[in-house]
């Protein structure tokens, strides 16, 4: 095994994490890419140089407070093997990590959108998806179908439109790492007003109401926005999904007394009633994909 160590000073090289920064990928992406092409190994839990590695100028950096790291020199963003992993179609994992939005959500998208269609378990393009640089692949061991996507389509602007209404965020195609930082710190979503309608043409109150409406949306789940309960005073219940005949709450974080007295009393009455409900609170609303499939679940409604 390799025992190369630095002979730069570490400010000098820069980590592999920071290189995928730089080209705007996910981690894992570059971690893979870079083993495929044989510069790095996964070796025992760690991230181990090759020969090859060594040779493009790969060291291992020693910090107090990361421990042991692979560095590169800095001019290795030159290489021309990274216009190659540019070049290479992505997946919808990959795609979808860049928006923070999880590869089920971002291949529904691309679904609602028509360039590609739902297959069993997997995913097959259209004719409309192939125009737009989507390639159809298949699982090597189960034979599901999968897409994968040309880099470009993320100026596409019917994509970059429903990007930004379902995330509410700029999505302007970042060229480097500190283009990609200034970005980021100049969005402020206090201060990014609501779009009219969410994707299947509702009006949602607050930002916690729009980003439901369009994950059930997305997610093929039928449902009603502020429907009224039969105890009229009760006011509307925030979602009712009919399939399972279940009652939505949302705690919101800014939220005014009458709107949360409300909110109690209907689930009072649902607990009163023996009715099925689920209270989303703050941290499951800024995490839809991770709380509410898990949720939604347990009332017999599968959305993966």
């Amino acid at each position: 095994m390799s025992t190369s160590r630095s002979t730069h000073n570490s400010s000098s090289m820069i980590s592999t994490t920071a290189l995928a920064k730089h080209f705007d990928l996910p981690a894992k992406t570059l971690f893979t890419f870079l083993t495929e092409k044989s510069w790095i190994n996964r070796i025992d839990n760690h991230w181990r140089l090759t020969g090859k590695g060594e040779f493009e100028g790969g060291e291992y950096i020693n910090s107090k407070k990361y421990g042991e790291y692979i560095g590169w020199p800095q001019n290795i963003v030159d290489h021309s093997i990274f216009q190659e992993m540019l070049d290479l179609p992505m997946s919808a994992a990959a795609l979808g990590a860049r928006y923070n939005i999880s590869s089920h959500r971002f291949n529904a998208l691309l679904a609602e959108l028509g360039w590609q269609k739902r297959f069993h378990k997997g995913w097959t393009i259209t004719h409309s998806g192939k125009k737009h640089g989507g390639i159809e692949k298949e699982d090597n061991e189960s034979g599901v179908p999968y897409t994968v996507w040309a880099r470009g389509i993320l100026v596409d602007n019917s994509l970059k439109k429903a990007l930004e209404q379902i995330t509410l965020t700029s999505t302007i195609e970042p060229t480097n790492t500190k283009q990609s930082e200034k970005t980021q710190k100049s969005l402020d979503l206090s201060k990014i007003s609501l779009p009219e309608y969410s994707r299947d043409g509702r009006r949602p109150d607050n930002k916690e109401h729009h980003d439901i409406c369009n994950w059930l949306y997305l997610m093929n789940v039928v449902y009603a926005y502020r429907w009224s309960l039969p105890e009229v005073e009760l006011g509307a219940c925030d979602f009712y999904l009919p399939a399972a005949n279940l009652h939505l709450e949302c705690w919101q974080e800014k939220e005014d007394a009458k709107s949360m007295s409300e909110k109690i009393a209907r689930i009072d009455y649902y607990k009163q009633e023996n009715l099925a409900y689920i209270e989303l609170k703050s941290e499951q609303l800024n995490a839809l994909d991770a709380a509410l499939p898990k949720l939604l679940l347990k009332y017999g409604i599968t959305v993966y």
